[in-house]
């Protein structure tokens, strides 16, 4: 019997590695910056209560973790900075002006700086003024500056997640009073929109299953309830995603309970919630796929934070070095990119990094342009002559190197 389990856990490693060694398939998320909401009017004091709020939202995004909320300035203070007055500004001072965070809390409490463009449309949709009456909206889009809010959310001390992705597969089974069903556009579109939107909100890249390519839905929905690894991973492959999302929900009493598993081909995590809504069920499995697949791929504020060598090889043009400089810059995780030396179609590059090595390898593997590759296969495949490191000083010396990418050129 323990020989079988350890065969089977054999069995599951081997196919997330195969797994793992496909083509990468992550997607830039477009707009990451571009917000939208609905508004009553088109007045500069509605448009910058409107920014305050969607800025929150943009943190949340862009660093992929609601932790950052909790570094915003009070509310008390937010209020107070917007009403105040000749008469309150002394009180107003004297409360917050000594704060270390003082200068911060007032420009995160004034989003409009942060604007680049901002536009409204017309429409029917209802919107509720404070003093109960019903208007007709208007739609207003915001562009926030990035560079602004990366440096903000960098002196908050929180974590930048690139706008390059993993694609997430969501897999959702659901058995209620109705019977059993996978949540998919053909099944239940109300629900599977409250997936994409939640997705959507949380800037990650999706993918919902499709009967197209799975017409055996019973045999899935019992692959997903008994939680079969195995199956379940070969089931994701046409769809080539970076990591598989599961769900597996079920009414219990009023409430319902909720168990999601995240594969992200380093192994899975699990967690587990009761809620109050098929709705709330929904989102709390978007919110952990965000969350857990931040912690991987976001700049973590000092975690293995430093300056580490990376020698890339196989740059044959001018072109070649201009786009993985480039590549390498626009990294939210490099805070400084340098050449140390370079001959012999390698580069070795000096990375100031606001994470570890292994964020750079995630984030690196989600497009492939720069391949791992080991210390041996970089000597096999070099075209260095066997002399002395003396005799060809100019040599990039892999020794020293942290690590080794291998440029993938279009």
């Amino acid at each position: 019997m323990k020989l079988k389990k350890y065969a089977l856990k054999i069995g599951q490693l081997l196919l997330v590695t195969l797994w793992l060694a496909q083509p990468a398939s992550a997607e830039r998320v477009t707009n990451l910056y571009t917000l939208s909401s609905w508004v009553a009017d088109t007045s500069d004091e509605q448009r910058a209560l409107v920014a305050n709020e969607l800025l929150k939202k943009l943190f949340v995004k862009v660093s992929g973790t609601v932790a950052v909320l909790e570094k915003m300035p009070p509310e008390d203070f937010s209020k107070r900075l917007i009403n105040q007055d000749q008469d309150n500004e002394t009180e107003f001072l004297e409360l917050y002006s000594e704060h270390p965070s003082y200068e911060l809390w007032k420009e995160l409490s004034s989003a409009q700086h942060l604007i680049n463009q901002f536009s409204y449309t017309a429409s029917n949709e209802p919107v509720t003024l404070t003093n109960g009456e019903v208007v007709k909206g208007q739609h207003l889009e915001l562009t926030f500056d990035e560079d602004g809010v990366k440096n903000l959310l960098r002196r908050l001390n929180t974590q930048v997640w690139d706008a390059n992705r993993p694609k997430v597969l969501f897999w959702v089974a659901l058995e209620s009073r109705n019977g059993r069903t996978l949540i998919t556009q053909e099944s239940n579109a109300p629900l599977s929109k409250v997936l994409t939107d939640q997705s959507e909100e949380r800037g990650l890249p999706y993918q919902l299953p499709d009967f197209n390519i799975h017409p055996a839905t019973d045999t899935l929905f019992s692959d997903i309830w008994g939680g079969f690894s195995q199956q379940i991973i070969a089931a994701s492959e046409p769809y080539e995603p970076d990591a598989v999302a599961v769900g597996k929900i079920r009414a219990s009493g009023n409430s319902w309970r909720v168990e999601w598993r995240l594969f992200t081909g380093m192994g899975s995590v699990w967690h587990s919630a009761t809620a109050t809504t098929l709705r709330e069920a929904l989102q709390e499995g978007v919110h952990f796929t965000a969350e857990e697949l931040s912690k991987r791929y976001a700049s973590q504020v000092g975690q293995g934070a430093g300056t580490y060598q990376v020698m890339v090889s196989n740059v044959k043009r001018v072109q070649d070095y201009a786009a993985i400089s480039n590549y390498l810059n626009g990294l939210s995780l490099a805070s400084k990119v340098r050449v140390a030396q370079s001959a012999d179609q390698r580069i070795l590059f000096e990375l100031t990094l606001r994470g570890g090595l292994d964020q750079l390898r995630a984030n690196l593997a989600l497009d492939g342009r720069l391949k791992e590759e080991s210390f041996f296969g970089l000597q096999q495949t070099s075209s260095y002559s066997q002399k002395a490191v003396t005799d060809q000083p100019e040599k990039p010396s892999t020794e020293q190197a942290d690590a080794y990418f291998r440029w993938q050129a279009n």
